[in-house]
C-alpha cells in the first residue's frame, strides 16, 4: 500500500498555486498523481538527475571550496503552513520584494546552540505558504540579491581558515562556492554589488556579482574608505551605489557614493561628527529611501548625529543631533514611505533586549514613537527594493509592513 508521505508528495508536487486543502483531499490528489505518474518513473527520475548534475556544474563556475563542500539540497517540501518557524528561532530575515522571502531558522534540536547552522524556508506567495530549501547550512551571512539569487559567507573548517562564498541561483535549493578572480569595472545591469572579506571582521572590498554570467569579481575602481560589514550587500537606490566606512586618513565617518555603477567614487568625510570613542569611530548607519535621498547617522559621545544628501548634488547637510538615552547605542535606522527617518536604539529587556524607535518631523529634535503592531523586540527593520518593510521577532514570527508604520505577522497568523 502506498505510504501517506509518498501520497502528499506526489500532491505536493504540483505546479499550481498551493490552496487550503483538507487531510481528505490533499490524500486523494496524491492517490490520483501517484497512479498517473508510476508509468513515467524510471525515465523522469533519469531526466531529473541529469537536469540537477547541469544545474549543479554550471552554477557561478565553482572552485573546490575551503568547507566541507556546498550543501546539495534534498527534494523541496511545501509546508503550506504560515508559520515556518515551528518554535524555533529566526537567526535572519531577506526580502527580494513583497513576494519573495527568505527565513533562516535555528537549527538546534537541544542541547548547546550552534548559531551559524541554519536552516532555510522560502516563499513565493508573500507568506502565504513556504517551503523548506534543502539541507541545513553553516553560513556567517546571507543576503537576498534577487527573488531567487542568494549569496552567503560560510566559515573555514579551521578557526583560522579563510571563510568561503557561497551563491545560489534556485531560491537556496542548491549552493556552489565562488572564488573571486579577475577584476569588474562595473557593476553590470542586473547585477549587485556586495562587500566581502574572506576572513570575518577584517576590511571588506567592492566586488560586483553579475547573475548572468554567474560571476562575482572585485570592481576596479575602490572608494577610499575602510570598509567592514557582515551584511554583504551594500545600499543601493535611485541608481546609487553608497558605502559606509570610515576615512584611513582620519579615522573619521564618512560615506562614498557611486552614480556609475562603481566605475568612479565621490566621498564626503563626516569631520563634524562627534567626537569618536578611544577605540576608533564606526561607519555611519545609512538608510536609502527609494530616491537619491539618504540619511546617515553617526555615533560619539553619546551623541548622535544625523545627516541627509538629497538630489543630485551629494552634497550632505547636517540636520540635528539625536539627543537619545545612552543605552546599547544606535543599531539601526530607515526611512518610512512618507520619508520619515527612524533612528532605533537597543535597549536592555528583562527577558530580551528590546528596541525603541526615534524620529524627527520637520527638522525637530528625535521623539520616541512606537510603531503600530511591531513587537519591541522585532528588528532590525529592512526595506526591499519595491518599499517593502519586514522585521524578524525573537519569538520566530516575521512581520511585515507596506509603510514602515503600521506592520502585521507574515507568518503567525
Amino acid at each position: 500500500m502506498t505510504g501517506l508521505r509518498e501520497l502528499f508528495e506526489d500532491a505536493a508536487d504540483s505546479s499550481a498555486r498551493p490552496s487550503r486543502l483538507t487531510a481528505e483531499e490533499v490524500y486523494d490528489a496524491g492517490r490520483r498523481r501517484h497512479r498517473r505518474r508510476l508509468t513515467a518513473a524510471t525515465a523522469a527520475g533519469a531526466s531529473a538527475l541529469a537536469t540537477v548534475a547541469v544545474v549543479a556544474v554550471n552554477l557561478l563556475s565553482p572552485v573546490p571550496p575551503p568547507v566541507d563542500g556546498p550543501p546539495i539540497a534534498s527534494r523541496t517540501t511545501m509546508t503550506g503552513d504560515p508559520d515556518p518557524a515551528s518554535g524555533r528561532r529566526i537567526r535572519w530575515a531577506g526580502a527580494a520584494d513583497r513576494e519573495h522571502l527568505y527565513l533562516s531558522l535555528s537549527n538546534c534540536t537541544g542541547g548547546p546552540c550552534q548559531k551559524q547552522r541554519v536552516a532555510l524556508v522560502g516563499s513565493t506567495d508573500g507568506g502565504r505558504t513556504w517551503s523548506d530549501r534543502g539541507t541545513p547550512i553553516t553560513v556567517s551571512a546571507l543576503a537576498v540579491l534577487g527573488p531567487d539569487a542568494l549569496i552567503a559567507a560560510a566559515p573555514g573548517s579551521r578557526p583560522d581558515a579563510d571563510r568561503a562564498l557561497l551563491a545560489s541561483l534556485d531560491g537556496g535549493r542548491t549552493w556552489a562556492a565562488a572564488q573571486p578572480a579577475g577584476t569588474a569595472e562595473a557593476v553590470p545591469d542586473g547585477g549587485t554589488a556586495i562587500c566581502w572579506s574572506p576572513r570575518a571582521g577584517t576590511p571588506c572590498t567592492l566586488h560586483a556579482v553579475d547573475p548572468a554570467t554567474r560571476g562575482v569579481a572585485p570592481l576596479t575602481a575602490q572608494p577610499p574608505l575602510t570598509m567592514r560589514t557582515d551584511e554583504l550587500r551594500i545600499e543601493e537606490s535611485a541608481g546609487r551605489l553608497r558605502v559606509a566606512g570610515t576615512d584611513p586618513a582620519t579615522g573619521r565617518p564618512a560615506v562614498s557614493t557611486s552614480a556609475d555603477a562603481g566605475r568612479s567614487w565621490s566621498t564626503h568625510v563626516f569631520a563634524d561628527a562627534p567626537a569618536c570613542p578611544k577605540e576608533g569611530c564606526e561607519a555611519p548607519l545609512l538608510a536609502v529611501t527609494g530616491t537619491a535621498t539618504t540619511y546617515a547617522a553617526t555615533t560619539g559621545g553619546g551623541v548622535r548625529a544625523v545627516y541627509r544628501a538629497d538630489g543630485t548634488d551629494g552634497r550632505w547637510q547636517r540636520l540635528t543631533d539625536a539627543d537619545l538615552p545612552d543605552e546599547q547605542g544606535t543599531k539601526g535606522s530607515f526611512v518610512t514611505a512618507d520619508g520619515t527617518h527612524v533612528l532605533s536604539q537597543l535597549v536592555n529587556g528583562r527577558a530580551a533586549d528590546a528596541r525603541r524607535y526615534w524620529v524627527a518631523r520637520d527638522g525637530g529634535a528625535y521623539q520616541a514613537v512606537e510603531l503600530d503592531g511591531l513587537p519591541t523586540t522585532a528588528g532590525p527593520v529592512r526595506r526591499t527594493p519595491d518599499g517593502w518593510f519586514h522585521a524578524p521577532d525573537a519569538d520566530g514570527t516575521l512581520y511585515g509592513s507596506t509603510d514602515g508604520w503600521r506592520w502585521s505577522p507574515v507568518t503567525h497568523r
